[in-house]
């Protein structure tokens, strides 16, 4: 196997040592978790969940850990990411990058701007929970739950290549947060990035192209089809280069999907 196993804690090897990057992207397995469990039946993937690394660990700056944006049952969040890392009972965690110079170098008129625009688009998402009854917003996850959980199941009926999550009308009608989460993670990519080359009259459109990790995605680049993205779809993306599996509270740091499935079949 050439993956290498790391000796230390993620939190110590991956974040105090600075391995990662903002706009990172997380893939997530939740052990125990029936909602996991259908949405990895549905859509024939290890993994059931998806957030991005919003902000690095900066003592002087005032960070002193490193957090995540993601969707989740109570809307969209900000959470340390020692959430899934110190939670080896609980996850198995996949990290992925856009390895692309355009996107990773530091000009502040390049790369820095790039991913500053999609974590600011992923910011803007974040509901008031404050402007609800807290009984609404109770029936409101509850609800959101429901969908996801009727949704997920009834892909596995579909062929491998038509299984989107695609959230009904009559529920997006509804006013409650129905983000699927890697859904949410793509489109805070491929919005950041448009915004950005609207911004500057930059016409690259390669640079769009990069950034559309759903296969489905083509000539329909809608905020539908965006949303329907899945794990899974992060998962495959040979545009997202895998850097590290923490599974069962080890860390591997790896290459390809090669050394990715070793790992996950190692005990």
């Amino acid at each position: 196997m050439a993956a290498e196993k790391l000796t230390e804690r993620a939190v110590a090897v991956l974040v105090g040592k600075g391995k990662l990057k903002r706009a990172d992207i997380l893939v997530a397995r939740s052990k125990g978790s029936l909602l996991g469990w259908l949405i990895r039946f549905g859509t024939n993937s290890y993994w059931n969940h998806a957030a991005m690394v919003y902000v690095i660990k900066n003592p002087e700056l005032g960070y002193d850990s490193t957090f995540i944006i993601e969707s989740g049952g109570s809307g969209i969040d900000i959470h340390s990411i020692g959430h899934y890392f110190e939670r080896p009972k609980k996850y198995d965690v996949g990290i992925k990058r856009l390895d692309r110079d355009w996107f990773q170098n530091d000009r502040e008129d390049g790369g820095l701007r790039f991913r500053r625009r999609v974590r600011g688009f992923a910011l803007e998402e974040i509901d008031d929970k404050y402007n609800h009854r807290l009984i609404v917003d109770i029936a409101r996850r509850i609800l959101r739950q429901l969908v996801l959980a009727a949704i997920f199941p009834w892909l596995r009926r579909k062929a491998p290549s038509q299984r989107r999550a695609r959230i009904p009308k009559v529920v997006r009608k509804l006013d409650i947060n129905a983000y699927i989460c890697s859904g949410f993670v793509q489109w805070a990519y491929y919005r950041g990035v448009a915004k950005v080359l609207a911004e500057t009259g930059d016409t690259d459109r390669q640079k769009l192209k990069d950034v559309v990790f759903n296969p489905e995605v083509g000539q329909d680049d809608s905020e539908e089809a965006l949303l329907s993205t899945t794990p899974a779809d992060l998962a495959s993306s040979d545009k997202l280069a895998w850097k590290y599996i923490v599974k069962d509270g080890v860390v591997w740091e790896v290459k390809d999907q090669e050394d990715v499935d070793a790992v996950l079949k190692h005990d």
